[in-house]
């Protein structure tokens, strides 16, 4: 009996991931500075296709770098072979999925970067998750959890298309121009986003591409209760990436979390 594939849940953004997202690094300081104080490989969820995996490696960091989809770690995977012996071998490529995962091995930094987490939409998804995440840390171990709350939208959501990307994509050559459509489903907290991409091709021909991505969004004291009812302790909560204390109206919620005691608790 042959075995079915599952569905790449991000194949369809892996062709424009990189040009939707750009040269984004804000983020690389902070958790360059993290790592410092690792024992062991850094634990990254959602690598998808090295944003940050290729960065860290090249910094000198080691990581275990884990994504469900194969489209974004193929990219990966291609990057790190453009890259020095050295940094190639800091990194360890793990395709697998978040929320049942077992690699019999713990780490002393677990990160969770640019909204990963808000991707895990049910109870269930973000409640295997976690277990799976406090299962990975050391007793010394800690967490970082970036998440998102898209308070603006969700006072003011625009009924037109909300321009986000128009720049040539050095791999191809061609023009990518993109659009995000949002909506809504505030009673259970997801927010829909249709993109819309448009690539010009240098010998005029267009192709256009339309797809759907769904992110769950909470608000500061449900992620407090949700991690603390999962075996953390929460240590901290910043916004962006420079230590500064967030408040009622950050968007951005930088999570530091500490495994618990009542971790074992749960038969992690």
């Amino acid at each position: 009996m042959s075995s079915v594939a599952p569905p790449d849940p991000y194949g369809e953004f892996a062709e424009f991931y990189d040009v939707y997202v750009g040269e984004r690094l804000d983020d690389l300081p902070f958790y360059l500075e993290a790592a410092k104080s690792a024992r062991t490989p850094v634990l990254e969820i959602g690598a998808g296709s090295g944003r940050l995996t290729v960065p860290l490696a090249r910094g000198g960091v080691s990581l275990v770098a884990v994504d469900i989809s194969p489209a974004m770690l193929a990219i990966l995977k291609g990057r790190l072979e453009q890259e020095p012996d050295a940094v190639q071998r800091r990194v360890e490529v793990v395709e697998a999925d978040a929320r049942r995962f077992d690699l019999g091995r713990q780490f002393d930094l677990l990160v969770v970067p640019f909204y990963t987490f808000n991707y895990f939409l049910t109870r269930e998804d973000q409640t295997s998750a976690l277990r799976r995440f406090a299962a990975h840390l050391t007793e010394r171990g800690r967490a970082l959890i970036d998440v998102f709350i898209p308070l603006g939208l969700l006072e003011r959501c625009p009924s037109d298309p909300v321009p986000k990307v128009d720049r040539m994509d050095p791999a191809t050559g061609c023009r990518v121009r993109g659009w995000n459509i949002y909506t809504f489903d505030k009673e259970q907290q997801m927010e829909h986003r249709r993109h819309i991409f448009e690539v010009a091709r240098p010998d005029g021909t267009v192709r256009r591409r339309e797809f759907i991505t769904r992110r769950r969004y909470w608000f500061r004291e449900q992620l407090n209760a949700l991690f603390e009812r999962h075996g953390f302790v929460v240590e901290g909560v910043c916004r962006g990436y420079a230590g500064a204390p967030a408040d009622e109206r950050s968007e951005q919620l930088l999570f530091e979390l500490r495994r618990s005691a009542a971790a074992e608790d749960l038969r992690i």
